[in-house]
């Protein structure tokens, strides 16, 4: 059976447009001429209602300055009969509330505006994305500078500790792999950190493949925030390239274990011990550089540049028989998982 359109009446009709404005969430209004409201149907909550506005003004429902500048609006659609589009928020409940204002004429048969229709829709959902977006991007952008900090860093001190232009590249295309494997776990993370033990994996990875049994990863797998693993990614590749020129994990043979526990500073504040120790099978002969340095770039990231940047107490041992580089991680870096 088919509806006889023609029983239709304009009430009817009338019944059924508000019906779909209302479940569309679109609220809508009619101002005459002299922008004297006719008509406002399904308006928000928080603003007057239809009834208490007919006859009314713009004055009625907004701001003194937001209605100054809607009334101009409106005028020039009067005055030109070209739509416009405005975004005003109203004040409600100790909350902000964003609207879209969409002002259409209302053109009789010989052109002449006559009047304005005004739809109004519910925005906050999109200026609450647009405030996420911003402060990603405000975010983004302040990483991003601090990254390419980083890198300039790491390529001048390689370039003062390089013998010539090949080894430049060399070290450095290394120490670039290095952090651009950190920023992955990072990113993967939405910019949280990383943990502790994934961060030593992905380092070890590419310079000696999968961890070999003689080196554990021993104690609390912190997470370490954006910060702190980045610098540490650094330090646990220039540890790991040493080693494997000279320490455990190459000619000396031996043992490496990374190891982490929690403690407590002066303060009573806590902070994370972070011990890399390397026991030689061979014991090397003593060091030329004092017990508590390594000469070059390596010396330099270990000795100062992780330390400054995590405000962390650094202690570099260097023995025949073994190897201790230890930092003493201030709480504002990391955090551990709670256990239940």
């Amino acid at each position: 059976m088919t509806m006889d359109t023609t029983s239709v009446n304009e009430s009817d009709r009338l019944r059924f447009v508000l019906a779909v404005l209302r479940s569309a969430g679109v609220s809508m209004m009619y101002q005459d001429a002299n922008l004297v409201i006719r008509f406002a149907e399904n308006l928000p909550a928080s603003w007057p209602q239809g009834g208490t506005l007919e006859g009314a003004t713009d004055e009625a429902v907004f701001t003194p300055e937001h209605a100054a500048r809607i009334i101009s609006a409106k005028r020039s659609v009067l005055e030109t009969g070209k739509p416009t589009t405005l975004e005003k928020y109203r004040d409600a409940d100790q909350k902000r509330h964003w609207y879209m204002l969409k002002i259409e004429p209302d053109i009789d048969a010989d052109g002449h505006v006559i009047g304005l229709f005004t739809t109004i829709t519910d925005i906050d959902d999109i200026k609450y994305r647009e405030t996420v977006l911003k402060t990603l991007l405000r975010e983004l952008s302040h990483r991003s500078k601090n990254l390419l900090a980083i890198i300039q860093s790491v390529a001048s001190q390689t370039a003062r500790h390089s013998q010539g232009l090949d080894d430049f590249l060399l070290a450095f295309r290394n120490r670039v792999q290095s952090m651009a494997q950190t920023q992955d776990l990072v990113t993967a993370s939405d910019w949280r950190g990383a943990e502790l033990f994934a961060l030593t994996e992905s380092q070890l990875h590419p310079l000696i493949g999968d961890r070999p049994t003689g080196f554990e990863l021993v104690g609390e797998d912190a997470y370490l925030f954006p910060n702190a693993a980045l610098h540490l990614g650094l330090a646990l590749h220039e540890l790991t390239i040493d080693s494997m020129a000279r320490g455990a994990l190459g000619p000396a043979g031996g043992t490496v274990e990374l190891s982490a526990e929690e403690g407590r500073g002066e303060d009573n504040a806590p902070q994370l011990i972070l011990t890399w120790k390397e026991t030689y099978a061979t014991p090397q002969h003593e060091p030329e550089a004092p017990a508590n340095a390594r000469n070059g770039f390596s010396g330099t990231v270990l000795g100062r540049i992780v330390p400054q940047a995590l405000s962390a107490e650094v202690h570099h041992e260097i023995g025949a028989d073994q190897m201790i580089y230890q930092l003493t991680i201030p709480d504002s870096q990391y955090e551990l998982e709670t256990q239940d």
